[in-house]
């Protein structure tokens, strides 16, 4: 009789293997107990390794989608608020600065003038918003400050030119030598001419025409260059007959002198007037000086401000790889080259950022899906910020004294401008494109974040089926696992108690 399986210390031929396994599983279901993972390793997951790899990679690069759209989001938020408090300001300044609102002050600055500079000042604060070091509006180079600060861009330092000089030199160079304009007021006997300085210098007035509705004179207009006007007084005007002069200004607009006959028992401003003589001669001599003071009046008004205009909008079209233009000279007043770039050795140039071509909103992007790229940049220096920027700082520049008798047209010349500018005309870049542009943006990211967070809801919902395990599921398989040990321990017990005596009893 063979009895080995059952006899005296059969237990020793037991497969201890088989206990170790199951201690080793039942530890394994223990864990699965607390962390709630199927597996601590892919390798172990068996046939499902290769979708829980897959499942991971999806949702690994759907949070880097996410959290690229989350922090482009914060930044298009501040951008675009930055952008609505800027029209705000435009809004505001285009109500203060009207024209006919002058009021004669000390220091030579109405309140909207003090206002624009306050304006100035917070909108160059705005342009330097940084978010962790990130410069919102300074494009590719989003780790510069992209603007100077208020008194350099003014006022320059000991080696450079700020904007209140660039000013100051244009206004110079358009003025002339003869103080109107760069044109000179002639003629002789019973004519009266205005001629373009010779050369044709990119400066002052160019005569655009003229015209009078008296029988008693006549208007000779020559193109040009350099382009002049003949009057003939070939009778004796009527009170009230005119005379009208157009001149091109260099900003792009457009005057006209606009000279009244008058009776000599009547008076008028000189500017805008002339007597009628005892004669042609003297009704012409009369004529010649009231030319000469129309042309001397509007050169310090029209022709002022259209300078101050022209520099600004110079400067602020300078950035690092275009630096502002300037006059040539001194001296400014002879100066017949155009204007060419200065250096940022000699000028400031107030935007220190990312100027290269192409698209502001290309600076700066997201990788909101596979195939989607969302632009989320801006720089300081789009045409919007200029001309915004150049019209506060030409009203915060200039100054209206009390004691001068311009002040008042000047004044109202300026204005009207900052006016016109500060409506954005058509063609120029406006405000409102900006923050369209920002919020499809914003759109765009919000939609992809709605459909990566639906998609991940589903994946992780997959991936726990793969690699997750229930508490039912698991305490269910520890009770059978502890049943089978339990039982295995106590056949093995009576095994090993077993002798051949017992056996045989």
């Amino acid at each position: 009789m063979t009895i080995t399986a059952t006899g005296t210390g059969a237990y020793r031929l037991a497969k201890p293997n088989q206990f170790v396994a199951s201690r080793s599983q039942l530890d394994d279901l223990q864990r699965q107990l607390v962390t709630k993972k199927r597996s601590e390793t892919f390798a172990d997951l068996g046939m499902d390794r290769g979708t829980s790899l897959d499942l991971n990679n999806k949702l690994s690069t759907l949070d880097g989608y996410l959290t690229g759209i989350q922090r482009a989001d914060v930044n298009l938020k501040l951008m675009t608020k930055s952008v609505e408090n800027f029209t705000k300001l435009v809004n505001e300044m285009k109500s203060d600065a009207r024209p006919g609102s002058y009021l004669p002050s000390s220091t030579g600055r109405s309140a909207p003038q003090v206002l624009a500079e306050e304006k100035f000042k917070q909108v160059l604060d705005m342009l330097n918003t940084d978010v962790n070091g990130r410069y919102l509006f300074s494009g590719r180079t989003s780790d510069v400050e992209p603007v100077e600060g208020f008194s350099l861009i003014m006022d320059g330092d000991a080696t450079r030119a700020g904007l209140k000089q660039l000013i100051a030199e244009r206004k110079l160079a358009d003025l002339g030598t003869t103080g109107m304009g760069r044109l000179t007021a002639g003629g002789a006997g019973t004519s009266a001419t205005i001629t373009e300085e010779a050369g044709d210098p990119p400066y002052g007035f160019k005569i655009a025409a003229a015209s009078t509705n008296s029988a008693a004179l006549t208007t000779t207009y020559t193109a040009g260059p350099p382009a002049d006007v003949a009057v003939n007084v070939v009778g004796t005007p009527l009170a009230g007959e005119t005379l009208k002069i157009k001149l091109d200004l260099p900003d792009g607009t457009q005057e006209e002198i606009v000279l009244t006959v008058r009776d000599a028992t009547t008076t008028g401003k000189p500017h805008e007037t002339f007597e009628i003589g005892p004669n042609n001669a003297a009704t012409a001599a009369n004529l010649r000086a009231a030319i000469s003071a129309a042309l001397s009046n509007e050169a310090k008004t029209t022709l002022s401000a259209s300078s101050a205009q022209v520099a600004a909008k110079d400067f602020f079209n300078g950035s690092p790889s275009n630096p502002p233009l300037r006059v040539p000279g001194p001296p400014f007043e002879t100066a017949t080259a155009a204007p060419a770039p200065g250096t940022a050795a000699n000028t400031v140039i107030w935007y220190k950022g990312d100027d290269a071509a192409g698209s502001a909103r290309a600076t700066a992007s997201v990788q909101a899906d596979q195939g989607q790229v969302v632009g989320t940049g801006a720089r300081a220096n789009e045409e919007a910020f200029k001309i915004g920027l150049a019209q506060f700082a030409v009203l915060a520049a200039e100054t209206f004294p009390a004691t001068d008798t311009t002040s008042a047209d000047r004044y109202d010349a300026l204005t009207q401008r900052t006016r016109e500018q500060l409506g954005f005309p058509d063609g120029t870049q406006k405000p409102s494109e900006i923050i369209v542009e920002l919020g499809s943006a914003q759109t765009a990211l919000t939609q992809a974040k709605e459909r990566h967070t639906s998609t991940k809801d589903y994946l992780a919902t997959t991936l726990d089926g793969v690699e997750n395990v229930t508490t039912e599921e698991v305490a269910a398989q520890i009770l059978a696992l502890q049943t089978q040990l339990q039982a295995s321990y106590q056949t093995t017990s009576i095994l090993s108690k077993l002798s051949l005596t017992n056996y045989l009893t």
